[in-house]
């Protein structure tokens, strides 16, 4: 019994190495890295808005997110899905129809995926959280990190990209 203690802090110190965030590297590494916004427009096949750049609600969702706030994301989801077209308005509502958080956040994996390939307001970065669900990415303010994936649990879990 007195082994536990030492188990549990071993995981929640593995847990906490797995968030750190990474030096840059020279050479390529396993972490995605987005595509050029120009190429990444074309290849979509989903219109997200006329002139192809992320629509501001995606980071209101996602700021909301990270401060697990459900009914602003909600809300924020929402209105992206009736301002956008294709892929990612079917992305947007299916977040903005999630039961809960943990759902809803499931939901924005999928909508992020296709908003890191878009071309982003002036400083809006690509973030990426190695821990969520294999690894996922979304897009925030080039500040500190709030990983809508965690929110305030583990809200600084990640690191940029780009």
């Amino acid at each position: 019994m007195t082994r536990i203690p030492y188990i549990v802090g071993t995981i929640a110190m593995l847990a906490m190495l797995g968030c750190a965030p990474e030096a840059p590297k020279a050479s390529k590494t396993a972490e995605p890295t987005p595509q050029a916004p120009a190429t990444a427009a074309k290849e979509s096949s989903a219109t997200p808005t006329p002139d192809g750049v992320l629509p501001l609600n995606y980071m209101d969702a996602a700021t909301a997110l990270s401060v697990d706030d459900f009914a602003k994301a909600k809300e924020s989801l929402a209105a992206l899905a009736k301002e956008t077209t294709g892929e990612m308005q079917a992305e947007a509502q299916a977040a903005a129809n999630a039961k809960d958080i943990v759902a809803m956040r499931e939901s924005f994996k999928e909508l992020s995926a296709i908003a890191s390939k878009l071309q982003l307001p002036p400083d809006y970065a690509v973030a990426y959280c190695p821990m969520y669900k294999g690894g996922s990415k979304w897009v925030q303010k080039k500040e500190t990190l709030a990983n809508p994936y965690y929110g305030k649990a583990m809200q600084t879990c990640g690191s940029f990209v780009n």
